[in-house]
């Protein structure tokens, strides 16, 4: 039996000048100034006063940031280390550099921007509907210079969701994100490695019997073949030592990272631009935005013939409808206008907080004087929320004497040693690179001698905290880390 009731329940909803503040706090300087003109030219009323153009002019440069791991750190680690694992299966001994934190203060990147556009046109000859095709350019808007797709589709739903207003499921979603794996380069729009190689392997016109080894290691054994447990593979599959040979010399051939291999037109190099610059005079530290907040107005023109419509007696059926569209995208404008000074404010106020807690990493450079701090040590500070420190430094670079990196670099949890001493997690993690970098790489260390060697440095940690912290840089266990020595 059917039956009706009333029910009453509290929900909070944002409003869309909210959704918009928080949209455009969380793009960085050069996104906001693209943003900034696709408004313009969306709402007739919204104008960029022309004495503000020269301080506020776009950057033609396109900029790449920091890609987020992948699921698998395993995997993450192994594509990191891809050709340097095929050469030592074939005896060959490059060295491997774990200083990752040296990527964060390299300027010059490469450009991702025509390597989409690449994708997109292949994309745009497939027969998609229109939902379709919003939700492929999503993804392939979230497929980085290697070629990967560095969101999980959960995280796509809810930015179509949030951006285009338009609700799907993951089951909507996974089709179109096949149809972008079948296009080129093989291997673009993977998740991760494995996938990647299959992909690859699927596709080749070679479907000799090495090649369906190939098949079966990649897509039934890849972390037995990640870990070269090779006589297990050879057990598993029931094959020799040759045939293993020969399927892993197929696999070796593939492309880990199929993004790398697209040439880009333009012959102008790629620089990341940083949203904030950090100076020094005389032991003080000053910090300000490298674009200076652009000068918007609300177009006159188009207010003066609103006001002539409202002093109008009887007004005529158009020049209501002329009326009610011209409030509306005024109210649009001034929406907008505010947002983005509410954005330069709220910038202002974290950038100046971070880098007054963090006053002597940036005075000295030293990244053992990084001070642990947590997103919600700012949200105190500033009375924000800590969604809204965490969007004002999503993808934000910062430009310093020692070097450009990203925000994020300065947020490190804290670790209390036995003796009581606070130290940040990036520091010893720092520590723990310099070690693995100066080891005996034909006898690795063990995490029990990295521990010994981090407790004379005065680093007072465990064992369990050593794997840890080795884990979360994707560095790899003692094994496999050891290089053949000639």
């Amino acid at each position: 039996m059917i039956s009706l009731s009333l029910q009453q329940k509290m929900l909070q909803r944002l409003s869309p000048q909210q959704i918009q503040l928080m949209r455009l706090l969380q793009v960085p300087i050069v996104s906001l100034e693209q943003a900034i003109k696709e408004e313009i030219e969306r709402n007739p009323l919204l104008e960029d006063d022309e004495d503000s153009t020269e301080s506020f002019a776009a950057n033609d440069e396109e900029t790449i940031y920091d890609e987020e791991s992948y699921s698998n750190e395993e995997q993450n680690h192994f594509l990191d280390h891809y050709d340097d694992y095929m050469d030592d299966y074939q005896s060959y001994r490059e060295k491997i550099d774990y200083d990752t934190s040296q990527e964060e203060r390299n300027i010059l990147y490469a450009s991702e921007a025509s390597f989409q556009d690449y994708i997109i046109e292949q994309f745009n000859l497939k027969e998609t509907t229109e939902n379709q095709h919003i939700i492929g350019l999503e993804l392939i808007g979230n497929i980085n210079v290697n070629g990967y797709m560095e969101r999980n589709l959960a995280s796509i739903v809810n930015d179509i969701a949030f951006r285009q207003g338009i609700y799907v499921s993951d089951e909507d979603v996974l089709p179109v994100l096949r149809t972008i794996q079948s296009l080129e380069p093989a291997g673009v729009g993977a998740r991760n490695l494995q996938e990647c190689l299959s992909i690859q392997l699927h596709r080749s016109e070679d479907q000799s019997a090495d090649t369906k080894n190939a098949i079966k290691i990649v897509d039934n054994h890849f972390e037995l073949f990640s870990k070269k447990h090779y006589n297990k593979i050879e057990q598993k599959l029931k094959i020799s030592e040759a045939e293993l040979s020969a399927a892993i010399d197929i696999i070796s051939k593939l492309n880990p990272r199929p993004g790398n291999g697209f040439v880009s037109q333009s012959d102008n190099p790629a620089y990341i631009v940083p949203d904030f610059i950090v100076t020094e005079i005389d032991g003080k530290l000053s910090v300000q935005q490298t674009r200076d907040k652009p000068s918007l107005k609300v177009s006159k023109y188009y207010t003066n013939i609103l006001n002539d419509i409202n002093k109008s007696k009887k007004p005529t059926k158009e020049e209501k409808e002329t009326a009610t569209f011209i409030k509306e995208k005024a109210d649009a404008a001034k929406w907008f206008i505010e947002a983005i000074e509410q954005r330069y404010k709220t910038l202002d106020i974290t950038l100046g907080v971070i880098v007054d807690y963090q006053k002597k990493y940036f005075l000295s450079g030293d990244i053992n004087d990084l001070r642990p701090m947590r997103l919600k040590d700012i949200a105190e500070m500033t009375d924000f929320d800590i969604s809204t420190i965490s969007r004002a430094i999503n993808q934000k670079y910062i430009q310093t004497d020692f070097g450009t990196f990203s925000l994020r670099k300065l947020f490190s949890k804290s670790h209390i040693g036995d003796d009581g001493k606070d130290s940040a997690t990036e520091t010893i993690k720092s520590a723990m690179i310099e070690c693995i970098k100066t080891e005996n790489k034909s006898a690795p260390l063990s995490d029990e001698e990295l521990t010994k060697q981090l407790n004379q440095k005065g680093f007072k940690v465990s064992r369990r905290t050593v794997t840890k912290y080795r884990e979360q840089m994707n560095i790899p266990v003692q094994r496999l880390r050891k290089e053949i020595v000639k």
